[in-house]
């Protein structure tokens, strides 16, 4: 059975019988389908959500690399000074709102404090990467999870559309 035939029938039989709540009255073959449809819905939803929280914190990530760049790029003579550049204290803002170590009001560093503060905004960009990749390898294992109840559906339809058309045949005298 093909791919597209087993698509167009989890789709025809969650469509027509979906609405049935009483699983005595579906068939073999669409309580399969029921349950398998459900089973890659749950799949998926889960791997939307997980997807959902890598690329937020990845988001988090980029934001502290660029106000790495932009410190590496206001610093003169081994001295960081932003207290006349708004858009770098903003960026300084939401980095501590993102869990960095960073002192309030603070937007003049020498070159000690300035190495702290960017050793701080590593850490903690180092951290959300660590968090990444172990959710990295939970959307990993969900996608085989999905990929193989997938395979699954495939395995259970076949012998039953087999059966089917064996039974047909016989009918017919064939």
């Amino acid at each position: 059975m093909s791919e597209p035939v087993i698509n167009e029938l989890i789709s025809s039989t969650v469509n027509n019988e979906a609405g049935d709540k009483n699983p005595k009255n579906l068939s073999l073959e669409s309580l399969a389908l029921l349950i398998m449809a459900d089973r890659l819905h749950n799949l998926e939803n889960q791997l939307r959500k997980e997807f959902v929280e890598v690329k937020k914190r990845q988001d988090q990530v980029t934001l502290l690399h660029k106000l790495i760049k932009m410190i590496n790029m206001a610093t003169v003579d081994e001295k960081f000074d932003c207290s006349n550049d708004p858009e770098l204290q903003d960026l300084l803002a939401k980095a501590k709102e993102s869990g960095v170590e960073i002192e309030e009001g603070k937007f003049k560093y020498e070159k000690e404090e300035r190495d702290r503060l960017i050793e701080n905004i590593r850490m903690t960009a180092d951290d959300y990467s660590v968090l990444n990749d172990m959710q990295l390898q939970t959307v990993s294992r969900l996608t085989t999870e999905r990929y193989e109840a997938y395979q699954m559906a495939r395995t259970i339809m076949r012998p039953l559309h087999e059966d089917k058309q064996n039974k047909a045949r016989a009918m017919a005298g064939k």
